[in-house]
């Protein structure tokens, strides 16, 4: 349940309750606004002012609207960049942030954005984005089958995953290794995987723990790129990123052309050079899944396809 009860900010409802746990949450970020702003539940100038700036910085909107709904990307982003403790102290009336009464609001910090339709690729956009990297589109499909097994999304309209334990483990620096071995791993396990849609299950588990390091540790949409690329792929932060991978394939392919331009490997997979471009993609783990195998198969498949 949403800590929020109406949208707060410009055009907002701006229910005094929900105006401190915006005030107080934009407050604790890293940078806060200058000078911090009161937590008196009236939204004003300054308050708005600082929800834009959070939208144009973390967010990554080119054009702000000052509001924060509910369950909308803004407000998703808030809970996000406040860690993982799933509650904040909210200071009950006064002007002053550290003045008044205390009471603690709790935050879903396991909610993940709604799904958006699941718009699937087109032949054309492959096309594109074969010409941007210069190879042939053949190579293209052969990577979207093998990483997401053709598609990008499940029947629920919510973007393929798959959790890596041993990234959470990294992420967390170990610190939920013995209490949760199941989503916290020194060692790559194939044995934790629990595949399909209850990959869900594991994620959200782990974003319970530190919602930021859970979404780094998932691999994304029909090209399974890891939430810890969100900067290689164009996104500020890897909130921003996860909203695309829910908006539609095109974001997936979007993020796997930047991605492959920021890591060198168009070159790998433009030469079919399987086992390297597998390595840089999957990881030193890429043949224990022969990842470079079933691209080599796919790929020549797509090609002899392709011929008239």
């Amino acid at each position: 349940m949403t800590a929020l009860q109406g949208s707060v900010g410009r055009g907002g409802q701006n229910l005094p309750a929900d105006v401190r746990v915006v005030q107080q949450l934009l407050n604790r970020q890293n940078p806060p606004p200058s000078p911090l702003l009161g937590v008196d539940g009236i939204v004003g100038p300054k308050t708005i002012a600082a929800i834009e700036s959070f939208q144009r910085r973390v967010v990554g909107m080119s054009l702000p609207d000052g509001r924060i709904d509910p369950s909308g990307r803004t407000w998703t982003h808030l809970i996000g960049a406040n860690g993982s403790s799933g509650s904040v102290n909210i200071k009950a009336g006064g002007g002053n942030p550290t003045g008044g009464n205390t009471t603690s609001v709790k935050l879903n910090v396991t909610q993940l954005p709604t799904p958006k339709g699941a718009a699937k690729l087109t032949e054309a956009d492959l096309e594109r984005a074969a010409k941007e990297l210069n190879c042939e589109l053949a190579c293209i499909k052969a990577v979207a089958e093998v990483e997401a097994r053709g598609d990008g999304f499940f029947a629920s309209g919510r973007p393929k995953i798959l959790f890596e334990a041993h990234i959470f483990s990294k992420e967390t620096k170990h610190k939920y290794d013995a209490t949760h071995p199941d989503i916290s791993s020194a060692k790559w396990n194939r044995a934790l995987y629990k595949g399909g849609e209850k990959e869900y299950d594991r994620l959200q588990a782990a974003m319970a723990l530190d919602r930021t390091a859970a979404l780094k540790s998932a691999s994304w949409g029909r090209f399974q790129i890891m939430g810890f690329n969100y900067q290689a792929c164009g996104y500020s932060s890897v909130e921003a990123f996860v909203n695309a991978m829910y908006e539609s394939e095109g974001k997936h392919l979007d993020a796997f052309v930047a991605f492959l331009k920021h890591s060198k490997l168009d070159k790998p997979l433009r030469e079919k050079r399987w086992a390297d471009f597998a390595k840089g993609y999957n990881g030193p783990g890429y043949a224990q899944n022969q990842y470079d195998v079933k691209m080599k198969a796919a790929y020549e498949k797509y090609a002899k396809a392709a011929k008239p």
